[in-house]
């Protein structure tokens, strides 16, 4: 079974640094920078950087070839606009949407038992005249 990789929106930021030789908690307060509402934290950014070193894109005996300073200073420019779309989204949702999408499952759940009360309705009304 192959695996799946995924990419998340702070992957290309986070993956810059790492080759910088930076480590992932000097990573953290960059992408805190440019997303202050992620969820991520240094142990995310560990394990991507375990990822990398896997991959050979990264070399875990790099040495820090950037100072945090200067890497704060241009954080927001290393970040396209599609992960800063994936971003908004992501914070956006869980704030704003959240009523919407629960309308929609509470209407459809709805449908579904009144669709499945029909079904048994029926099964038991023929069941009942194939007795008498």
């Amino acid at each position: 079974m192959a695996k799946v990789k995924k990419d998340a929106y702070w992957h290309n930021i986070a993956r810059v640094y790492l080759s910088q030789g930076m480590k992932p908690a000097q990573v953290m307060k960059c992408i805190k920078e440019v997303f202050p509402l992620t969820a991520i934290n240094g142990r995310h950014i560990g394990a991507y950087k375990r990822r990398l070193v896997d991959e050979g894109v990264v070399d875990p005996k790099q040495k820090l070839t950037a100072n945090i300073n200067e890497a704060m200073s241009i954080a927001d420019d290393i970040v396209n606009d599609e992960d800063r779309f994936v971003y908004d989204c992501s914070i956006g949702s869980a704030k704003r949407s959240l009523k919407c999408f629960e309308y929609k499952l509470t209407e459809e759940i709805v449908e579904h038992t009144e669709e499945i009360d029909i079904w048994v309705n029926g099964l038991s009304i023929k069941k009942t005249t194939l007795t008498t």
